[in-house]
């Protein structure tokens, strides 16, 4: 009866009102999941109501007619939407024509479940008359369906977060994942063709599956396919929701407005904002108006812009490929065009650019327009030179609005530069501000790689120009008049932010603990975490800046404000502001001169949250003084706005944000006024009391250069010397007044900020005049401010060899900067830019005044390094400099420290062939010729004499461990029994452990018998030392193996992470033992990861820990401690974890359990294979272009010259082991967290 009722449906087109007026032909031939019966009601329920038209084509389960779909070909001719729910049938050949013909006209298609092998028949061929579609899956769908995952394990969808944005996804929300009702289908790898929009997962099985796509076949059809259609699943409303979307979209219709319900669960209360007695803070803005406020800035009409990062974090039409643990993503394409997006393209985003108005002075903003939307990841947007510029990474780009109707005069803005990185939307390039020297200044995220490129009139990239690439963080700059683009400094956190203070210095926050931010010197290169972030552009820097020193506090602050306006309370001027998202507040700290730079201290938090719970989705990542004078606070508002997190459960919400207005307590508003008229400009420019105007002043003077303006500036410089004057100096550049005259008098000027200044901008020009490079010459002999010192520093390396030389040999000899932060490095990088200039140098060094100096880089004066520097770049050009150098020394010290020199650049290694030039200037040299440098020559007289003093007890221990390491370098096999004596009886530790290192170097299986044998009576601090060595070669590796079985040595010597380094080797009666003897290291999922996760949340949150038991876990069981210091007592391998933010459970679970989710700087692990068959792990502690240093888990560092690296791998993982808490009962786990999240020691 069922089936007969079917068949009269089949006969009859079923329609009501013709709203939509579109017939969709559902095609139902499948008994295993009874859609004869669900679609049918769906189409009742959903469809029928909206105005489609159905019409049905069936065939029965069974018999003869199972492969006869009846009145196809009619039924196709009236159609708009094919819609196929089909297991394994074989048409007759006519129908299967009409299908092929309905597909190659390019008409759309929606499949589900078993439609993926439609009309395939397992190899078996069709009946008499009829025909198949192999190709079908593959060919239409986009498909690649090989089996199922079985029909008794649970089933999972979620909507999938790079599809953010789609049409399809309307009304669907990314965080949630819902229970499906059948099997997983196996269909990886999908067509390059295809766009994900839903995966599932299936109980116990690692890998997901993608369960809903979309597909463009060669045809250009819309098709839709999912692998979901079971029964169950459409009695679920996600399901139903997706089909009745993805019928619209293959349509090309939109969805109607009733049908787009919320995206996600607001949390739409105001959370609780807890100030000082002497502060208030007001809502200004909220959703509907704005959502996920990335970036705010303010115009000269005083109205406030806002970059509305809604399309966080997914870039909208990327297909993501792969990512690693900390969501640096690969996409297919890469990136995307440039905007204007139509509003069909995939690419088409969800940010905006919104511009909000007080329009009648009542400190409300009450009028709310849209300059531009459909943006995809915008970051920022600023206002100048008649338009404005957007950050839209991959691109800066430029809309001109020259008539100012806040309309951009055109939809295709002007590429400027493009290359910016976009593999994790976390870290993008972001924040424009400008300098007032007319550059906009910008800085560039960690997790993202730079190939920056210059575009052309057209729009176009340059021809011929070479890419600026970089790795990780930067603050950079661009010119708009010139287009230039620059790399300001290197290096720094996960940079967010740019602050410019009223003295033109450069900031930008930090998300690490123990600071607020790095102060960004011109050309300075400064800390990050390398292995994570890639190295410093200049191998030969031999160092970096820290962030500014601070005591010690959680992480992380992100961006900052240094406040230098009026309306709040005095005790905050020039105080730094700083917004912590992950933390939920404001602070505030003092910035105190540090020598060139600045230390901070806290003095308040302008703003936490209330206890409830709901009060964390506060999340502040902007803050901004507005004209008013008072402070303006970004709320992305967001549970989560950290990337691995909100990546991975989406928890932030397009629709949700706040602006708050921080102000003294009780303050009235204050009216804008006219400061930028014509009349007023040039006095809010010079003496405006509240930064913000004298920097929009700036910027407008910049947009209309007036040369008219040029005498009184000038004349305002002569005689003031405040800051008017040096607002001035700003003003005279930018309408064109900074010329040789005026650097003339201004670099002698009472005010060290104009000082500064002109050096600076005599820098950016690359070239001055011999009048003016000698008054730079005289000026860094007798400079008394350590800012112009530096700046002087800095612009050295922009200047031609024979200025800058003289300024840098003046600088170094300034004996109070031995201790700064910044100059020795800074003044070491001016050599080091002019070291490739080789004639010049030397001929500078021909003088004997020019080699005195008081500032060391990485310990060594200015021409011991440049020895080390040539002699690491190994040219046989660099190579004759050294000899050149070394015949210049004007006396024995000063030879002996360039030998130092020398002798530093073949740590590790040794010496290659010399040019005879330096051969013969070594051998001259030979009286103050270190024994070690001969040494690694394989001198044999040196080589008795050097081991003699190594067996010599009585040595100097410093010397003995130089000899030591140094024998071990060259591989001297008569060294092999002394060193093999040290570590069995020597009295010095430190002497022991060397031994240990150097006898990784020797492929000699002797060693290994020895140590292994030795092993059990060797004191327990050299245990770990000893471990690595065994485990470091294969033969040494089963000789510990077999100790162990056999239980001379004790077999839980061979802890998780030795076993796994163990098996790295190519041994096969290594493996083979390993294998019988000790259980494989079962790598744990995603899910089983959440899983643990889950409990351990559990059961830190129930409480009932004794911290003091706790602290005796962290110092034994754990092993924690042998790593990591925490209140002062532990191991310096890990990071002290006395400043980490240990209340946050859900970070210190992630650190834990999952180690390799937030690596911190400079703690990647990697794997290294020697050419001699040695393995090592550890991570990066230094590298040049001629060795690598790694440090294990032993605190050894294991120096490897780079020609005998076989291969170097990231591990992709922490260095700190996982399943550290597995051996932990419940009760033991409560202990341990109560003490790790104690703020004090436990008494």
């Amino acid at each position: 009866m069922r089936f007969f009722q079917l068949l009269v449906l089949s006969l009859f087109s079923l329609c009501c009102a013709f709203g939509e007026d579109a017939t969709i032909a559902f095609v139902l031939a499948e008994r295993e999941y009874d859609t004869l019966k669900t679609v049918p009601a769906f189409y009742e329920s959903e469809l029928r109501p909206l105005g489609f038209r159905a019409t049905y084509i069936i065939s029965p389960d069974d018999g003869d007619g199972r492969n006869d779909l009846k009145g196809m070909e009619r039924v196709l001719d009236a159609a708009d939407l094919l819609f196929v729910s089909v297991r394994r049938r074989a048409p007759k050949i006519s129908q299967m024509n009409s299908i092929r013909s309905w597909v190659k006209a390019g008409k759309p298609v929606v499949a589900i479940r078993t439609s993926s092998h439609a009309f395939h028949l397992r190899g078996k061929a069709p009946p008499a008359g009829h025909a198949l579609w192999e190709g079908w899956d593959g060919e239409v769908l986009g498909g690649n369906y090989s089996n199922h995952h079985g029909s008794n394990k649970k089933t999972w969808f979620r909507i999938e977060p790079t599809a953010k944005g789609h049409p399809i996804l309307d009304g669907l929300q990314s965080a949630t994942e819902v229970t499906s009702g059948g099997s997983l289908y196996k269909v990886s790898p999908l067509a390059p063709t295809t766009q994900v929009l839903a995966s599932g997962r299936a109980e116990g099985v690692e890998a997901s599956e993608p369960v809903a796509w979309t597909n463009e076949p060669l045809w250009g059809n819309r098709v839709f396919n999912t692998s979901l259609g079971h029964s169950r699943d459409f009695k679920i409303p996600a399901f139903r929701q997706l089909l009745v979307n993805a019928i619209h979209w293959s349509l090309n219709r939109k969805l109607p407005e009733k049908l787009i319900k919320p995206a996600s669960v607001k949390e739409a209360r105001l959370p609780e904002l807890i100030t000082p007695d002497d502060l208030e803070v007001e809502l200004v803005l909220r959703e509907p108006d704005v959502a996920n406020p990335l970036y705010v800035n303010f115009d000269e009409r005083g109205r406030m812009w806002v970059v509305e990062y809604r399309q966080y974090p997914w870039p909208a039409g990327l297909r993501m490929i792969s990512h690693d643990k900390v969501f640096r993503n690969v996409y297919d394409p890469p990136y995307p065009p440039p905007p204007p997006h139509a509003s069909n393209s995939p690419f088409r985003g969800k940010d905006r650019i919104s511009i909000h108005e007080d329009t009648d002075g009542d400190g409300t903003f009450d009028s709310h327009k849209v300059f531009l939307d459909g943006l995809n990841l915008a970051t920022a947007a600023l206002k100048g030179r008649d338009g404005v510029f957007v950050l839209n990474p991959p691109y800066l780009l430029f809309y001109a609005d020259k008539d100012g109707d806040d309309r951009p005069d055109s939809p295709t803005p002007r590429i400027l530069l493009s290359g910016f990185g976009l593999e994790d939307s976390h870290s993008i390039a972001n924040n424009l501000r400008w300098g007032p020297d007319g550059w906009i200044y910008a800085t560039h995220g960690s997790t993202v790689t730079a190939n920056v490129v210059l575009h052309g009139l057209n729009n176009k990239p340059i021809p011929g120009f070479k890419p600026i690439h970089r790795m990780g963080q930067f603050a950079w700059r661009y010119q708009p008049e010139t287009h230039r683009f620059e790399v300001f400094a290197e290096g720094g956190g996960n940079a967010f932010g740019v602050e410019i203070d009223s003295k033109g210095r450069v900031y930008s926050g930090h998300n690490g603990g123990d600071t607020r931010g790095f102060h960004y010197v011109q050309g300075g290169y400064y800390r990050k975490t390398f292995g994570k972030h890639g190295n410093l552009s200049n191998p030969y820097a031999f160092g970096h800046f820290p962030s500014m020193a601070h005591p010690k506090v959680k992480r992380f602050t992100h961006t900052f404000e240094i406040y230098e306006g009026k309306a709040l309370p005095k005790r905050y001027h020039g105080k730094l502001f700083g917004v912590a998202p992950t933390l939920r507040y404001l602070v505030a700290s003092d910035l105190r001169s540090h020598g060139s730079t600045f230390r901070t201290e806290d003095m308040d938090k302008p703003i936490t949250i209330g206890e409830d719970p709901d009060d964390r989705w506060f999340s502040p990542v902007d803050i901004q003084t507005g004209p008013d004078g008072n402070l303006y606070v970004a709320d992305f508002h967001a549970r989560q706005v950290a990337h691995y997190i909100a990546y991975s459960k989406g928890l932030t919400d397009p629709d949700l944000g706040r602006i708050y207005r921080l102000k003294a307590k009780g303050a009235k508003h204050v009216r804008f006024g006219d400061p930028f008229s014509t009349t007023n400009l040039l006095q809010t420019a010079l003496r405006h009391q509240n930064r913000w105007h004298r920097e929009t002043a700036l910027r407008l003077l910049g947009d209309h250069p007036d040369s008219a303006y040029i005498p009184k500036l000038r004349a305002i410089l002569q005689e003031e010397s405040g800051q008017p004057a040096l607002q001035a100096l700003w003003a005279l550049n930018l309408c064109g007044g900074f010329g040789k005259e005026v650097a003339l008098e201004a670099l002698g000027h009472k005010n060290p900020h104009i000082r500064r200044w002109t050096v600076r901008l005599l820098g950016d020009q690359r070239e001055v005049s011999q009048e003016v490079a000698k008054r730079l010459a005289e000026m860094a002999a007798h400079e008394s401010n350590a800012e112009v010192r530096s700046q002087l520093a800095a612009s050295a390396r922009r200047l031609p060899a024979r200025e800058a030389l003289p300024l840098l040999t003046r600088l170094a000899q300034f004996k109070e900067d031995a201790g700064d932060p910044h100059l020795p490095l800074l003044v070491w990088w001016g050599f080091e830019t002019h070291a490739s200039e080789i004639d010049s140098t030397l001929v500078h060094f021909k003088d004997p005044a020019n080699w005195n100096s008081h500032l060391r880089a990485d310990g060594a004066l200015p021409q011991q390094n440049l020895m080390r520097r040539w002699a690491l770049s190994g040219g046989q050009a660099e190579l004759e400099a050294c000899a050149h150098l070394l015949a210049l020394a004007p006396d024995a010290a000063n030879t002996a420290l360039l030998l130092e020199g020398f002798e530093k650049a073949f740590e590790g290694r040794t010496l290659p062939p010399l040019p005879e030039s330096l051969s013969r200037a070594l051998s001259m040299a030979r009286g103050q010729e270190n024994l070690s440098i001969v040494l690694r020559r394989g001198d044999k007289e040196s080589t008795i004499k050097a081991i003699g003093r190594l067996k010599d007890s009585k040595a100097p221990l410093a010397l003995r461990i130089q000899f030591t390491r140094i024998l071990g370098d060259v591989k001297e096999v008569r060294a092999v029994p002394v060193l093999l004596g040290l570590v069995s009886a020597g009295k010095k530790m430190s002497l022991r452990r060397e031994a240990l290192l150097s006898l990784q170097k020797f492929d000699l299986p002797e060693i290994g018998k020895t140590i292994t044998i030795a092993f059990p009576n060797l004191p327990e601090e050299l245990r770990v030392a000893a471990l690595h060595l065994l485990a470091s070669r294969a033969g040494w590796a089963l000789e510990l193996v077999e100790a162990c079985v056999s239980e001379r040595i004790s077999r839980e010597t061979l802890n998780r992470e030795i076993l796994a380094k163990l098996r790295l080797h190519d041994l096969p009666q290594l493996q083979k033992l390993l294998t019988a003897e000790f259980s494989s290291i079962e790598l744990q999922t995603e899910i089983e990861l959440d899983r643990k996760m889950a409990r351990y949340r559990t059961l830190a949150s129930s409480g009932g820990g004794n911290p003091k038991i706790g602290e005796s876990l962290f110092f034994g069981q754990t092993g924690c401690a042998a790593c990591h210091v925490l209140f002062g007592k532990g191991g310096s391998i890990g990071p002290d974890l006395t400043s980490y933010d240990r209340s946050d459970l859900n970070a210190m679970l992630l650190a834990i359990v999952r180690p390799g989710a937030e690596i911190r700087e400079g703690y990647e692990y990697n794997i290294l294979s020697t050419k001699d068959g040695r393995i090592l792990s550890g991570f990066k502690v230094e590298e040049n272009p001629k060795v690598l240093i790694l440090r294990g888990l032993d605190g050894q560092d294991h120096v490897v010259p780079r020609n005998q690296i076989a291969d170097l791998t990231p591990a992709g993982r922490s260095l700190m082991p996982s399943g550290l808490l597995e051996s932990l009962t419940a009760e033991e786990f409560r202990h341990f967290f109560a003490y790790l999240s104690s703020t004090t020691p436990p008494k």
